[in-house]
C-alpha cells in the first residue's frame, strides 16, 4: 500500500470509527470531559503554587515589602505583575506544547481498554486479565511513551533552532511548520497503533518497524488528532474526545495488517 493509499485509509477508518464508538463506547466519551477539567485544575494549582513560592522568595530576599515609601511599593507592584505574567505565559506554552502528549499518556488505561474491546467486537478474541502481563504492558507503554516524547521534542526543537541559522534556516524555515506538524502527527499516530501492538505482545523494536512500514496510516491518524488539538481555544478540549475515535480506528487498521510478515 502506497503512502497516499494508507493515508486515505486512515481517514476512512476514522470516519467508520465514529458511529462504532458511539454505538459501543458512548459512555467513555464522558471521561475526556472530566479529565480535561481535572487537568486544567491541577495545572492552575501547580502554576499558582510555583508562582507564589518564587514570588515570596524573591521579595523576601529584596526586602521591598517592608518599606512604606511609595517608590518601593510601586517597584514591588510592577515586579509582581511582570513575574505573574511571565509565569502565566511560561505555563501556557508548557501546557500547550506537552498537553497533547500528556493527554495520551494519562488516558492510556481507558484507551487500552477500548482498543481491546474493539478487537473483541471485530474478531471475537478476548484477553483474560493477567496481573503480570498487565504490569509488563504498563512498563512497556511507559518506556515507549518516554522514548517517543523525547524524540518528538528533540526533532521539533532541532527544527526550530535550525530555522534561525543563516542560509540553512532561510531554506528550511518556509517548511518548518509543516515538518513540525508531520513529526508530531507521526508520533501521535504511533501511540494510537501501539495499543494493539502491545496487546499482541510485540516488542518495541517490532512496533517501530511496523510503524515505519505504515507511515501513511500512522501520520493520518496522528494528523487528525494534532489538527484538532491546534484549533484555537477549543482544540485542547476537543482533542481528548478524538483519542477514543482514533484508537478504535487504529485497532481496526491493525486487524487488517499482517504483523509477522
Amino acid at each position: 500500500m502506497s503512502f497516499l493509499e494508507a493515508f486515505s485509509e486512515s481517514i476512512i477508518l476514522f470516519l467508520k470509527s465514529i458511529p462504532f464508538t458511539f454505538r459501543h463506547f458512548k459512555w467513555f466519551l464522558l471521561i475526556p470531559f472530566a479529565f480535561f477539567v481535572l487537568l486544567l485544575y491541577l495545572m492552575f494549582l501547580l502554576e499558582s503554587s510555583i508562582y507564589y513560592y518564587f514570588s515570596n522568595l524573591l521579595f523576601a530576599s529584596l526586602d521591598l515589602q517592608n518599606t512604606s515609601h511609595w517608590f518601593f511599593k510601586t517597584i514591588t507592584f510592577l515586579l509582581q505583575g511582570i513575574l505573574f505574567l511571565l509565569f502565566k505565559v511560561l505555563f501556557f506554552f508548557i501546557f500547550y506544547f506537552f498537553s497533547a502528549t500528556i493527554v495520551l499518556i494519562l488516558l492510556s488505561p481507558a484507551l487500552s481498554y477500548v482498543s481491546e474491546k474493539t478487537e473483541k467486537i471485530i474478531t471475537g478474541k478476548s484477553y483474560p486479565f493477567n496481573a503480570k502481563v498487565w504490569i509488563r504492558q504498563i512498563v512497556r507503554s511507559l518506556k515507549l511513551s518516554l522514548r517517543n516524547m523525547f524524540l518528538q521534542t528533540f526533532w521539533v526543537i532541532s527544527i526550530i533552532i535550525i530555522s534561525f541559522i543563516p542560509i540553512i534556516g532561510w531554506i528550511i524555515s518556509p517548511f518548518s511548520i509543516l515538518l513540525i506538524i508531520i513529526i508530531n502527527a507521526y508520533f501521535f499516530g504511533f501511540s494510537f497503533l501501539d495499543y494493539s501492538f502491545e496487546r499482541k505482545e510485540l516488542t518495541i523494536h517490532q512496533s517501530i518497524m511496523i510503524v515505519r512500514k505504515n507511515k501513511g496510516l500512522t501520520i493520518g491518524f496522528g494528523l487528525i488528532y494534532y489538527l484538532v488539538f491546534l484549533i484555537p481555544f477549543i482544540g485542547s478540549f476537543l482533542a481528548p474526545f478524538m483519542t477514543f475515535f482514533l484508537v478504535v480506528a487504529a485497532t481496526m487498521s491493525v486487524e487488517k495488517m499482517k504483523l509477522h510478515d
